[in-house]
């Protein structure tokens, strides 16, 4: 049939071996040598496998193939018809009349420059009945048009003679209608692979690596007259990667590529590095409706292989060129950037044509640290405060980002030199943690030196926080002013790179309150009711206020008073006063509500220690003003808040949210995690798991991210947080001050899930449903992993897992989501 003729020759399209010569050849292109080679010969097939070289060399060898230069074979070039006409002859053994000089098709002439050579093996196809042209009439050949993959194995199964028979066509979606068959028998006797997991790419062009690769297979078939193999089950699978439902079909690399001589991925125990500046550049794919992949997709279809990156220039991808968690995910990693210049990355789909992007960008030099900037210039503090300040210095490299860690390749070392001078007054302050966490100091101990100096490395975080307080001593009128400087030094050289100095003034409140401006400080203008923990019996009477205070907090407002001094220098007075047993309390006395006992409030302390005055709505009324009495140094002051509102209304999770959006999680890591009390528990990862922990006690993990040691002294104050109508947050905590979020699941109405179906489904590294490992949420919301592999004793085995990542879901009735990914290790 004419069609599959027209086909078959439309197959003889995209496998560009510029020179294929035979011992028998006549013409050879001038631009091709006519010396036959070795593979050794060309530089871009060194980096091959062995059996792949091993097929290359015999086809070089014997000279089938030659390159496209002296030194490069171009394994990812197209080839043209007339090109691989020349190797369809020599694989099938077909007698090639060399004395003819013209041809039966119109298109094909002797005198061509480019492809006059391929005239007796066009011919030769023809008499074969391999082709009897591109068109209806059979008078067009099309030597320099190009093959797509499908037309390739439609060729090579008639070239074989192989019949499609009984076959069971494809069912994979980039292969049209009329190849299916084709893609099965090519499949089935592994002539052809699929370029990526469920896909053949029937309509991608073929390329140079693919024709030498499934003209060695073929040969080899055709020479031992083997019988094909049919329905073998190898395309039984052509199922799409999990969480994948369609193709991308446009691949994006974001403009901006800012790399570094010395920056690396990896730290120099080769754990993924958390400080520096990773080298990651990010990706975008879209489907065939503008639909955008989330990072998590653009991981599974790289590592199913729909993505290939590569790139040019003194940088190195990793293994794994597309991130698999952390700041890499869905992104393009680089291993390690080696030199400075030009350079470039590009990522193209593998089951479409000409879907690629590629960024041209400049290595700079090497980041050195350049500048360090101060938070604050100008400070002042209170001699009574009994809250830490702190000065944050911030050191940056000559391209403005924050100099977290020198390069690797940076022999040089740093450090930051502090110099503090008391220029006037009494000695006033001493250390409070931050940098001076293992060496704190009290400038009272060295009362008669007024400069203090000190050499400390430079924070791996970025940011060096100078932290302090005052040490209470009674000052004279005018205070204690001091002087900081921060200096960048090179410690090999000893010279100084850069330096910043800011001001610190420490005054009694009583010298200069006559002076200072008070605020009233509350987020908002609203009060979620009190009627409403009336109506659930969870308060005795709406004046309850030691159950409101010790068991529902968060349906107060924190009212503070905020302070500036004369210059409109903020001054912190959040813990300057203190009740008979010597605890800081907030300044604020009372409020009221001018008309009306819709309001009652007392002394409180919020989650960060903070004393405040918290204050609950009773009764429901529209608008209303409130007065607010507190004290100072020189006498009880009164300012008013007007147009305030509260609101009668169950509290509803509007927003839900995970501190840490990735997690990196090892079954054979033995975890070391430091209680606030200074005590350590050990506990490897896979019993860990065993124990079926609350989720919101799994994402502890995520802290510390990658690292073995678990600083709960240093964890943030929360892993889950719900934040209702009123702004109310709801969290868990690792100090257990505040677990509130547990402890009103409830009313909260929050579903905490393993994401199976929508943003970050789990990867296995099986695709049988009955062979994966298996994890889910109960209905107490504690996390079950149980692997499909199990022990000689029924025990699981966890060596052996086979699920690589998932995603813990958190939704609120109102459907806002929030995730944490977690990658599984062993």
């Amino acid at each position: 049939m004419k069609w599959r003729s027209s086909l078959v020759s439309t197959a003889l399209m995209a496998l560009a071996f510029t020179s294929v010569v035979h011992a028998e050849n006549a013409a050879i292109p001038a631009n091709q040598s006519s010396a036959v080679k070795s593979i050794g010969d060309f530089k871009d097939l060194a980096g091959l496998p062995q059996d792949v070289k091993d097929k290359f060399d015999a086809l070089i060898s014997a000279g089938v193939f030659n390159g496209i230069s002296e030194q490069e074979f171009g394994l990812n070039d197209k080839m043209n018809r007339a090109q691989f006409a020349k190797v369809a002859a020599i694989i099938f053994a077909l007698p090639v009349d060399k004395t003819l000089t013209v041809s039966s098709f119109s298109d094909v002439t002797i005198d061509d420059p480019a492809n006059g050579y391929a005239l007796p093996f066009i011919e030769a196809l023809k008499a074969a009945g391999l082709t009897e042209g591109v068109d209806p009439e059979g008078k067009m050949y099309n030597p320099s048009g190009t093959v797509t993959r499908q037309e390739l194995a439609a060729f090579l199964i008639r070239g074989l003679q192989w019949k499609t028979d009984g076959t069971v066509p494809s069912a994979d979606t980039t292969v049209d209608d009329w190849a299916r068959s084709y893609i099965t028998l090519a499949l089935d006797n592994k002539l052809m692979s699929n370029v990526a997991v469920g896909a053949f790419g029937g309509q991608v062009y073929a390329t140079r690596k693919m024709l030498a690769l499934s003209s060695f297979e073929a040969k080899h078939a055709a020479e031992t007259k083997a019988a094909p193999v049919v329905n073998s089950n190898a395309v039984a699978d052509s199922a799409l990667p999990a969480g994948i439902t369609v193709l991308p079909v446009k691949i994006e690399i974001d403009r901006a590529v800012n790399v570094s001589v010395g920056d690396r991925y990896y730290d120099a125990d080769g754990r993924i590095s958390t400080t520096g500046q990773p080298p990651i550049i990010n990706l975008k794919l879209t489907g065939p409706n503008n639909e955008e992949y989330s990072p998590s997709q653009v991981e599974t279809l790289y590592r199913s292989g729909y993505i290939e990156v590569s790139t040019t220039g003194g940088v190195v991808l990793d293994d794994r060129a597309v991130g698999q968690s952390y700041v890499g995910q869905g992104r393009i990693v680089l291993k390690e950037v080696t030199a400075e210049g030009e350079a470039s990355v590009t990522a193209k789909l593998t089951h479409v044509n000409d879907a690629s992007s590629t960024r041209a960008f400049e290595v700079t030099a090497m980041r050195v640290p350049t500048t360090i900037e101060v938070n604050n210039k100008d400070q002042v503090v209170l001699a009574e405060n009994d809250q830490p300040q702190n000065f944050t210095f911030t050191v940056k490299d000559q391209y403005g980002a924050v100099m977290k860690a020198p390069s690797a390749l940076d022999d040089s070392s740093y450090e930051i030199e502090y110099k503090l001078e008391r220029k006037s007054g009494q000695p006033s302050i001493l250390s409070a943690g931050g940098i001076f966490y293992d060496t704190p100091w009290d400038e009272q101990k060295d009362a008669g030196q007024s400069v203090h100096t000190w050499q400390l490395p430079i924070d791996p975080s970025g940011e060096q926080k100078f932290m302090f307080k005052p040490n209470h001593a009674v000052l004279d009128a005018e205070g204690s002013l001091y002087e900081l400087t921060a200096t960048v030094v090179n410690k090999a050289t000893k010279a100084p790179v850069a330096s910043s100095t800011a001001a610190l003034s420490v005054y009694n409140w009583k010298d200069i309150d006559s002076t200072m401006i008070y605020e009233i400080d509350l987020l908002g203008n609203h009060f979620a009711s009190g009627s409403y923990l009336l109506a659930r019996g969870e308060v005795s009477s709406d004046q309850d206020i030691e159950t409101l205070n010790s068991k529902y907090p968060y349906f107060g407002k924190e009212l503070n008073i905020v302070a500036y001094d004369e210059k409109r220098r903020r001054v912190d007075i959040s813990k300057v006063l203190k009740n008979d047993a010597g605890q800081p309390i907030s300044v604020v006395q009372s409020i009221t509500g001018i008309d009306g006992d819709y309001l009652v409030g007392a002394q409180s302390v919020n989650a960060s220690d903070i004393p405040v005055f918290r204050v609950y709505g009773v009764k429901p009324k529209d608008l209303f003003d409130i007065d607010v009495n507190f004290y100072t140094p020189g006498g009880t002051k009164k300012l008013t808040k007007r147009q305030l509102t509260v609101e009668l209304d169950e509290p509803v999770t509007k927003a839900v949210a995970v501190k840490n959006p990735t997690m990196n999680f090892d079954l054979n890591t033995v975890y070391s995690i430091r209680k606030p009390d200074g005590s350590v528990e050990q506990i490897k990862g896979s019993d860990y798991l065993a124990s079926k922990p609350y989720v919101w006690e799994f994402l502890r993990f995520a802290d510390n991210n990658g690292e073995e040691l678990k600083d709960e002294s240093q964890f943030f104050r929360y892993f889950i947080q719900a934040t209702d109508q009123f702004g109310h947050k709801y969290q868990n905590t690792s100090d257990q001050k505040m677990m509130d979020f547990s402890g009103n699941l409830d009313m909260l109405q929050v579903k905490v899930m393993i994401d199976m179906d929508n943003k970050f489904p789990p990867k296995w590294s099986v695709n049988d449903a009955a062979q994966q490992d298996k994890i889910w949420v109960d209905e107490e919301f504690r996390l079950h992993y149980e692997p499909h592999a199990k022990n000689a004793d029924g025990s699981f085995d966890y060596a052996n897992k086979n699920l690589e990542s998932f995603s813990i879901e958190l939704v609120s009735p109102t459907l806002a989501r929030s995730w944490c990914t977690v990658t599984l290790n062993y």
